[in-house]
C-alpha cells in the first residue's frame, strides 16, 4: 500500500476533512432545533387549552340554557304523558316554549326525558314519546347528579347522526314552581361549532410556527455567516504561515475571541518572521567567516600540491584534503542558498525543457554509477522561475541517481505532464523504500540520514514548490520511490 509523508509546510489542502458539523448546523442543533420544538409543545398545549377551555364554556352555556328552559316545563303535565299523547294541549305548550327557547339560543335539539331515558318531549317532531334517548343514555353518570341532587351538568362531545360533533347540556325539571320534587331532566343539544375556531387556532399556530422557523433560520445563517467569515480569514492565514509566507499580516476584523485569536496569530507570525530572518542572518554569518578562511586553505593546499613531485606518497593526503574542502565548499554554499531564498521571479516556461535540461546535466554522471536516466515528457507549460525550478528538479534526480547506485540496472525516470489545470513533475527509481520515519522528516531543514549531506537539499525543493503555490509528496513501495511536484498551471506570485 502507497504511504505518503508528512510535508512540513506544503500545501495540506487535498489531507484536511470538510467538518462533518459545520457551524450552521451546529446553530441549528443548538439553537433553531430547541426553539421549534419548544413553538411545537408550546402550540400543542395551546391548541388543547383552548379546546378545554372552549368545550367547558360550551358546556356552561347549554347548562345554563338547560336550566333556563326548564323553568318553562311543568314536569307534572308531561309524567303521565304516553305514546300517542303528542297532541295533548300541556304537551304541546310545553313544545312551543321550548321551540321559542331553541331558537333564541341558537340550539340544535331540545329534549325531555324520565329517568328510564325515555322521551317525554323533543323539539324534535320525529321523536315520539316513550321513545329511548340512548345518548342521554350514556351520560347516565352525569344524569344520575342532575336527577338526585338538581345538577347543571355537560355531555362529554359526541358525533350526532349529521357527522358533526355535539354537546348537550342537562338540568332537572321539577314537578311545578310549587312542588320542587324532580321528575324529568331536560336536554339541550348544540353543535361544537367552537371546532371552526379552533381550526383558525391551529391556521395561526402553523403560520406562525412557519414564520418563527424561517426567522430563526435566517437568524443562524446570518450569525453563521459572521463567525464563518472571519474563521476563514484566519485558515486562510494560517495556511499562508504554514507555507513558510510570513509576510502578509493577520488581521483583526473583530473585537471578540477570533479578533483575539487573529491578534496572537499575528503576534505570532511576527515571531516566526523575526526567528526566520535571524536564523538566514545565522547562517549568511557563518558562511561568509567560514568561506573566507577555506579560500584560504584551498589556495595554499594547491600549492602545496605542486610543490610536491607526482610520485610522493604525501600528495595523495593533500588531495583528500582538497577533496573535503571542495564538501565543504558545497555546505557553505548550501547554507548561504538557504539563507537567501530569493523571490521567484515568475514567466512562462515549460517544464518539459527543464525536465530535458536536468536529465542532460546528470546523465553522464548517473551513467558512471551504472544508472540510467529515461525522459517521458510532454509540453507543459506554466508560470514559475526557471532557475528555481531547474535547482529542485536537480536536487530530486541527483538524489534519486544515489539512491540506485549500486543496483542492478538501476533506472531513474522524470516525467513531466499538465493534467487539466494542473502540472506535474515526477522523478521515479528503483532501490531500496525509504522507512516511514524518514519519509516524514525528510523534508525538514538540516534532516539528512547521510553520512555527509546538509540536509538543505529536500528542504529547497519544498521551499521552491510552496513558492510555487505548489506542494511536493513522495511516495515509497517495495520496488519503487516517487517524489512528485504539482503545481498550477497558472501560479501566482507570493511574498
Amino acid at each position: 500500500m502507497t504511504e505518503r509523508a508528512n510535508e512540513p509546510g506544503t500545501r495540506r489542502s487535498s489531507a484536511r476533512h470538510r467538518p462533518r458539523l459545520t457551524i450552521l448546523v451546529k446553530l441549528l442543533l443548538a439553537f433553531a432545533v430547541p426553539t421549534m420544538l419548544l413553538f411545537s409543545v408550546f402550540a400543542a398545549v395551546a391548541h388543547e387549552v383552548a379546546r378545554g377551555d372552549l368545550e367547558a364554556e360550551l358546556g356552561i352555556r347549554l347548562s345554563a340554557i338547560a336550566s333556563s328552559a326548564a323553568l318553562q316545563v311543568r314536569g307534572k303535565y308531561l309524567v303521565d304523558l304516553g305514546p300517542g299523547d303528542e297532541s295533548d294541549r300541556a304537551h304541546q305548550n310545553a313544545r312551543r316554549k321550548l321551540e321559542a327557547v331553541r331558537l333564541a339560543t341558537g340550539a340544535a335539539r331540545i329534549y325531555v326525558f324520565d329517568r328510564a331515558f325515555r322521551s317525554r318531549l323533543d323539539t324534535a317532531g320525529d321523536t315520539p314519546i316513550g321513545a329511548v334517548h340512548y345518548q342521554a343514555e350514556l351520560d347516565r353518570h352525569e344524569l344520575s347528579r342532575v336527577f338526585d341532587r338538581g345538577a347543571q351538568v355537560a355531555s362529554v362531545l359526541f358525533e350526532g347522526a349529521d357527522g358533526n360533533l355535539y354537546k348537550a347540556g342537562y338540568a332537572a325539571v321539577r314537578a311545578s314552581e310549587r312542588e320542587g320534587a324532580i321528575v324529568l331532566a331536560l336536554a339541550v343539544e348544540a353543535p361544537a361549532a367552537f371546532f371552526g375556531r379552533l381550526a383558525d387556532l391551529r391556521r395561526s399556530l402553523l403560520f406562525y410556527g412557519a414564520l418563527l422557523a424561517l426567522v430563526v433560520l435566517a437568524i443562524s445563517i446570518v450569525v453563521a455567516a459572521l463567525i464563518t467569515r472571519p474563521v476563514r480569514h484566519l485558515v486562510a492565514a494560517a495556511e499562508r504561515i504554514g507555507h513558510g509566507d510570513l509576510h502578509a499580516r493577520v488581521e483583526r476584523r473583530s473585537h471578540d475571541e477570533i479578533g483575539f485569536l487573529a491578534e496572537t496569530m499575528e503576534e505570532m507570525r511576527r515571531d516566526l518572521y523575526a526567528r526566520d530572518e535571524r536564523l538566514q542572518l545565522m547562517l549568511s554569518g557563518i558562511a561568509h567567516e567560514v568561506r573566507n578562511p577555506l579560500g584560504g586553505i584551498e589556495l595554499f593546499a594547491g600549492i602545496l600540491r605542486d610543490e610536491l613531485d607526482s610520485s610522493d606518497q604525501r600528495r595523495a593526503h593533500v588531495e583528500r584534503i582538497e577533496r573535503e574542502l571542495g564538501y565543504l565548499k558545497a555546505v557553505v554554499n548550501d547554507f548561504l542558498a538557504y539563507a537567501r531564498r530569493p523571490i521567484p521571479e515568475l514567466s512562462d516556461v515549460d517544464l518539459a525543457e527543464i525536465a530535458a535540461d536536468v536529465a542532460d546535466l546528470l546523465r553522464a554522471d548517473a551513467a558512471e554509477a551504472g544508472v540510467t536516466v529515461q525522459l517521458d515528457t510532454q509540453p507543459t507549460p506554466c508560470r514559475g522561475d526557471p532557475g528555481q525550478l531547474r535547482r529542485a528538479l536537480l536536487n530530486l534526480v541527483r538524489n534519486a541517481v544515489q539512491a540506485s547506485t549500486g543496483i542492478d540496472n538501476g533506472q531513474v525516470r522524470v516525467t513531466a505532464a499538465a493534467d487539466g489545470q494542473r502540472v506535474r513533475l515526477c522523478v521515479s527509481n528503483r532501490g531500496e523504500p525509504i522507512p516511514r520515519h524518514v519519509r516524514q522528516r525528510m523534508f525538514e531543514p538540516f534532516y539528512t540520514t547521510r553520512e555527509k549531506g546538509t540536509g538543505l537539499g529536500l528542504a529547497f525543493v519544498r521551499e521552491i514548490v510552496a513558492d510555487h503555490n505548489g506542494r511536493v509528496t513522495v511516495e515509497s513501495r517495495e520496488d519503487e520511490t516517487l517524489f512528485q511536484i504539482e503545481m498550477d498551471g497558472t501560479t501566482r506570485k507570493t511574498g
